[in-house]
């Protein structure tokens, strides 16, 4: 079944109207017409089958036959992952990745070895919301995760205050020791170069858990992507 993405204020009295994008996607690339069935789902966890009634230049109205569950459910995990961003396309492989393994918020970080400062992130964030989107059609999600703006790894740690944090580093941590199942977890990663000696310190002013994992020197997009997957089988639904 194809699949289309339309926002809550799209469906309106049992029909829903899809955007200039996803019409020309429909009409131009897929070649849809008139009478047939696709899935649209609203970015907020729900999905519906679709009939499409009328194409035009730019939108399409579709009617709604009924509701359907999507392919992968949201985890049971409440997952935030902080990132340090990357060079080039290694940050959007991280963007496509979490979204696939389930995670439900990113948030882009500026760090003090960082190679992208938060400005040029910024001119990124368009970018990557559309992968979010595109990875979320293929994967089967019907919820968006959300992108946020770029931030410093001070504002993170004000940000994500009260939330349960562990904090990725290559030395000075402990082991991966997860006693208690959590629902709601946040985990951040840092850059290539690695977190400097006042970021570890302010990891631990702040009480985020500092893990480091031996026996594996990982690329930074690797340990993100390995990392969260192993979360997401502990904690959440990939056990």
């Amino acid at each position: 079944m194809r699949r289309f993405y339309a926002p809550p204020e799209s469906f309106t009295d049992g029909r829903v109207r899809l955007s200039e994008d996803e019409t020309r996607h429909l009409r131009d690339v897929l070649r849809l017409p008139v009478g047939d069935e696709i899935n649209v789902f609203d970015g907020e966890g729900r999905e519906f089958t679709c009939r499409i009634e009328q194409i035009e230049k730019r939108v399409s109205d579709v009617s709604i036959i009924g509701e359907v569950s999507p392919t992968a459910p949201e985890s049971t995990l409440d997952l935030t992952v902080a990132a340090a961003v990357l060079p080039g396309e290694k940050f959007d492989l991280v963007v496509q990745k979490m979204v696939e393994l389930g995670a439900n918020r990113l948030i882009p970080l500026s760090t003090i070895r960082s190679e992208v400062k938060i400005k040029d992130a910024g001119k990124r964030l368009t970018r990557w919301r559309r992968i979010v989107m595109e990875a979320t059609k293929q994967c089967g999600r019907a919820a968006l995760m959300t992108v946020e703006e770029p931030v410093s790894l001070s504002d993170i740690f004000l940000e994500l205050s009260g939330s349960e944090m562990l904090f990725f580093s290559e030395r000075d941590g402990n082991g991966l020791d997860i006693t208690t199942p959590a629902k709601r977890l946040a985990i951040v990663f840092g850059p290539k170069g690695g977190w400097d000696d006042a970021e570890l310190e302010l990891a631990r002013a702040s009480g985020a858990s500092i893990v480091t994992l031996g026996g594996r020197v990982l690329r930074a997009e690797t340990a993100a992507i390995g990392i969260t997957a192993i979360l997401q089988h502990r904690l959440g639904d990939m056990s």
